[in-house]
Formats: C-alpha cells, sequence, structure tokens
C-alpha cells in the first residue's frame, strides 16, 4: 500500500494512529479530500436496510389483514399503498434513522460539539421527517395524476410497497453515513421553500395573494397547519445552525462582542419567525397584535444585522458588504412601491421580502462555514519514493 507523510497537526486532527489509514477523494483535477478510515467504521445504509424494509412489510401486511383487504389495493386514497408508505414506511424509516443517527453521535462531535449535537438533534429529526413526508405527498400526488384509478392485485402490491420502503430506509441510512453539518444548510432550504411552496398549492383558496402572505397560515387556508409548521421549523434549524457557526467560530478565533451581538440578532430573528408560525393571525384580538408584532420584530433583528455586517464581520470578503446593501436598497425601493405608490401589492413585497432576506441569510452561513471550514495554509511537498525505501531498508 502506498504511503503519505502528513504533519503533526493533521495528523492528530484526524485523530490517526500507526493502524489507521486515510482516504483520499478526487474532487477535481487539482482538489482532495482527505479522511480517516478507522477499521470498525461500517457503512451502514448498504447493510442494515433490508432490516426496517422487512419489518415495515410485515406491518404492511398485517395492516391489510387487519382492514380486511383481500383482493385489490389502490396505489393512492385512504387505504392504499401510498398510505401504507407515508405512515408505515415512513415511521420505521424515520425510526431506524434516529437509531443510527444516535449510534454515530460519537463521529459527529468531530464535526460539533456534543452540545451543539444534542441542542439540533429534535430539529434534525423533525426536519427530515417532514422532508421525507412532503417529498412523498408528492411524488404520489403527481403519480395519481398520471395513473389515477390504478389498482394492484395483493402480491403486487406488497412487492412495489417493499420496493419503495427499501428505497426510502436506504436513503434515509446514507444520509446518516454521510452526514454533515453542512446538510442542516440543505435541510433549512428544503423546509423553507418546499413547505412554502406546498402551502401556496395546497392552502384550498387560489386567490390567497389578493390579501396577504400570512393568510396562508390562518384557518382560511386547508394548508395552515403545513405552513406554520415550515416556519417554525425553519426557525429551529436556523438557531440551530447559528449556535453550531457562532461555537466553532468562538472555538477558533476566540470570543468577541461583535459575533456574539450578530448570533444574538440573528438568533431573535429566527424565534421571531418561530412566534409567527406559532401564533397564527386570525383575526383580531391578543394573537393579531402579537403576530404582527413579531412579524415587525424580524424586519427589525434582520435589518440591524444587514446594516452592521460590515462591523460584525470586518475580515470577510467585500462582496458580502455590497450584498447586503443592494438588499436593503431593494427592500426599501420594495416598500416604497407598496405603501407609498400601490405598484405592489401586499403579497408580492411580502414575498420579495422573504426571497431577499432568505438569500441574505443564505450568503451569511455560507460565510461563517468558510470561516470555519475554508482556513488554508500552505505545506511543502516532498515525493516518497517507496522502492528507494524499501532499498535503504534492506
Amino acid at each position: 500500500m502506498e504511503k503519505i507523510k502528513l504533519p503533526k497537526e493533521l495528523y492528530e486532527k484526524l485523530e490517526l494512529d500507526e493502524t489507521n489509514q486515510i482516504e483520499v477523494t478526487e474532487i477535481s483535477n487539482d482538489s482532495f479530500k482527505i479522511r480517516s478510515i478507522r477499521q470498525t467504521k461500517a457503512e451502514g445504509a448498504a447493510k442494515w436496510f433490508l432490516v426496517p424494509t422487512f419489518v415495515a412489510s410485515i406491518l404492511f401486511i398485517v395492516a391489510l389483514v387487519t382492514l380486511g383487504i383481500n383482493h385489490v389495493i389502490p396505489l393512492s386514497g385512504n387505504k392504499s399503498i401510498a398510505t401504507g408508505i407515508i405512515v408505515i414506511s415512513n415511521a420505521i424509516g424515520m425510526l431506524s434513522f434516529i437509531i443510527s443517527y444516535l449510534l454515530r453521535r460519537k463521529e459527529l462531535y468531530h464535526q460539533m460539539t456534543s452540545k451543539v449535537y444534542w441542542r439540533t438533534f429534535l430539529t434534525v429529526i423533525i426536519s427530515v421527517f417532514l422532508i421525507v413526508t412532503l417529498a412523498l405527498s408528492a411524488f404520489f400526488w403527481f403519480i395519481n395524476q398520471i395513473f389515477h384509478g390504478v389498482a394492484f392485485d395483493l402480491t403486487t402490491a406488497v412487492v412495489i410497497y417493499s420496493i419503495f420502503t427499501g428505497i426510502i430506509n436506504y436513503i434515509l441510512l446514507f444520509v446518516v453515513d454521510v452526514f454533515e453539518i453542512s446538510m442542516l444548510v440543505n435541510m433549512l432550504i428544503m423546509v423553507s421553500i418546499g413547505g412554502v411552496i406546498s402551502s401556496m398549492a395546497s392552502n384550498g383558496n387560489q386567490y390567497w395573494w389578493q390579501r396577504n402572505f400570512s393568510i396562508l397560515g390562518t384557518s382560511n387556508s386547508n394548508a395552515s397547519f403545513q405552513f406554520n409548521l415550515t416556519l417554525i421549523l425553519s426557525a429551529a434549524l436556523m438557531i440551530g445552525l447559528f449556535d453550531y457557526l457562532f461555537v466553532a467560530i468562538r472555538n477558533k478565533f476566540g470570543q468577541h462582542w461583535r459575533h456574539i451581538i450578530l448570533q444574538l440578532l440573528l438568533s431573535l430573528a429566527a424565534g421571531s419567525i418561530g412566534m409567527v408560525g406559532l401564533i397564527p393571525n386570525n383575526g383580531q384580538g391578543l394573537a393579531h397584535i402579537a403576530h404582527d408584532v413579531f412579524a415587525q420584530l424580524i424586519v427589525l433583528f434582520m435589518g440591524l444585522a444587514i446594516l452592521g455586517i460590515r462591523w460584525f464581520l470586518p475580515h470577510v470578503e467585500k462582496t458580502i458588504y455590497y450584498i447586503s446593501y443592494a438588499i436593503v436598497g431593494f427592500l426599501a425601493l420594495s416598500y416604497y412601491l407598496w405603501h407609498f405608490v400601490h405598484y405592489f401589492t401586499l403579497t408580492a413585497f411580502e414575498i420579495l421580502s422573504f426571497s431577499l432576506s432568505f438569500a441574505w441569510i443564505m450568503l451569511l452561513i455560507n460565510t461563517l462555514l468558510q470561516m470555519v471550514w475554508n482556513i488554508k495554509k500552505v505545506y511543502q511537498v516532498e515525493l516518497i519514493d517507496e522502492k528507494n525505501e524499501k532499498t535503504t531498508s534492506e
């Protein structure tokens, strides 16, 4: 086996000893990723996905017998293959995900502290559950549009169910195997964007946009629970991400008041988003007032974070400053066009504000991730000639 020499700091950071090996993965022609390989480490997805698949299939058969279905079963509907997959397979898959995620916690401590791991644990579980449920619901809705009314005999139905269940369990266990903190960013995007878009599509009123964006979370919408849950989960993911990022930044650069204040503003903005979802704007009363107050607090905290970005992060690339001030300018212009000129509707202004603010949050998270992980150091290269080494040793 070929050998590679590593500086002492990298050797210690990878927690290597003489019995360990490292894996070098080619990313592009001139870029590679290095990670340590533990001899005891097993890839869970490939080995264990058949176990929850078998259990879920048995439960599906038991459900068919209990419900008295002994002829054909439709692809979609209340008593269907789709319902069995969304309910039974999803539940078993999430259970296997939770167990695997717990078993891998010591490895994940290298990416995040144990405190951050447990802080984000519930958020990760609920977010994965929501993403899988939304994806399955959308998939079977689409399939039902193409194969409307299709039904299968019991044997074929069980085979189809088992195939889908195996795919779900494999994907969930694979996610645990390759889980990295950056996946929380992808979860935030999928939960936020996917939840809002699906709420728009399934709210039951095609003309909801004529009132305002908040109507999606009120009793006037069929998807109010989904919309409000999306806001709450997005807020939890944001708080978890910011907690992880700023803890890592403090470990690398020490504790600075600028970073603490920025984290506080971002966490307060995220908390306000969660409160907007927790307190729907159903008419008048204290709930209406509280909803509006928290919505205004989002603007306040986000505005302070964006306007003060140069003071909060003085040593990052200047591009983020220009983009931040451009976003503030667009927000001010859109507010003027809505409130004074009446060119924009309230819904258009809210969607535009949400899109620009969300884009800025993604830009900020990417910047903070680069501060944590994109630290570069130059090393002198030395070529190891194994033939000469063998000759010398002999």
